[in-house]
């Protein structure tokens, strides 16, 4: 999903070169004062302004995860002598952030997290390493978690106010999420004129995203929507299907796809649900990392017949990048 847009990538640019805006700032880096920080660890989505960093990493399901994080002497200077770092957790960071920002973390269990409690950054280096250990096997996916790392005290030198405490957002991926790009045809039997988006030329691109273990939502990436949607030409323009939205479950143990349903109910409030078609392939193939996809809009309200389909899809997803 396209959400951080480029005036958000400069302000994040400017957060990372500039390192700390509470701490002292000088012009000459000779004369400049050293602190203690987190670097940045991964994808950078705070909002310009928000008092604490917030990061997020999405990780493969598995029964521990690995993920490296780094407590820099950020400054002009090396340690100058063997500097210990004391680390742990920020709880009342979630707070203030959830407040400020009007979103809805919630610490990650402990049981799901290994964190060590210090580190070492050497006389004469700049940074030492801090390896986390996750067990994403075991995540709630209707849940946000998210991880307050705080540097609670160094044996020399001063903690940032900015980089000494930091929120990882993370989450977990099944093997099928990702951004694919999309070729295909759809028939809307109440308007001929409404097409495929790549019948007609324009590009599309959706992103997999994970919901549970064997499902995967499809959110549009390509015209800025940024939640569950389906895209299409009205024969003039760009539109959408409101309160529809699939959801793909697959079986993970034959890339079978099984079941497609409506994100926004099975039916929503509009009467909309999503069905598979049964005569397409309807398969995940792990060689090609393609995906076969043929379903269906259901709308009792707009098609009163049996079996009350309005819109068919026939579409294959090809693999882009990772979200």
């Amino acid at each position: 999903m396209k959400k951080y847009f480029n005036i958000l990538l400069v302000f994040a640019l400017g957060l990372v070169l500039t390192s700390c805006l509470k701490d002292t700032i000088t012009l000459d880096p000779d004369k400049s004062t050293n602190v203690i920080e987190f670097k940045n660890p991964s994808s950078f989505v705070s909002p310009y302004g928000s008092k604490y960093a917030l990061y997020t990493k999405a990780f493969d399901l598995a029964p521990e995860n690995s993920y490296t994080v780094t407590v820099s002497y950020s400054g002009a200077q090396v340690a100058p002598e063997d500097i210990a770092v004391t680390l742990g957790i920020d709880e009342p960071a979630i707070k203030q952030y959830n407040t400020e920002q009007s979103t809805a973390y919630e610490l990650i269990p402990a049981s799901l997290y290994t964190l060590p409690t210090s580190a070492t950054i050497r006389k004469g280096e700049r940074t030492a390493d801090v390896v986390l250990k996750f067990k994403s096997n075991n995540f709630d996916f209707s849940k946000n978690y998210v991880l307050p790392l705080q540097i609670k005290s160094a044996s020399t030198g001063t903690v940032s106010g900015n980089f000494g405490t930091i929120l990882l957002s993370v989450n977990a991926k099944n093997k099928y999420d990702g951004v694919y790009t999309v070729k295909g045809t759809m028939v809307d039997v109440t308007n001929a004129a409404f097409k495929h988006l790549t019948e007609v030329g324009q590009p599309l691109e959706y992103s997999l995203e994970t919901i549970s273990a064997t499902k995967c939502a499809i959110v549009d990436r390509e015209y800025g929507i940024g939640a569950p949607a389906h895209v299409f030409w009205t024969g003039t323009g760009i539109s959408y299907y409101g309160s529809f939205g699939g959801v793909v479950e697959f079986d993970p143990a034959t890339d079978k796809i099984v079941a497609v349903t409506n994100f926004y109910g099975q039916p929503a409030g509009n009467t909309r649900s999503a069905r598979l078609d049964p005569s397409g392939a309807n398969k995940y193939d792990p060689a090609a990392k393609t995906i076969s996809l043929n379903y269906f809009m259901v709308q009792p309200s707009v098609v009163a017949a049996a079996p009350n389909v309005r819109t068919t899809w026939k579409e294959t997803l090809t693999f882009s990048h990772p979200r």
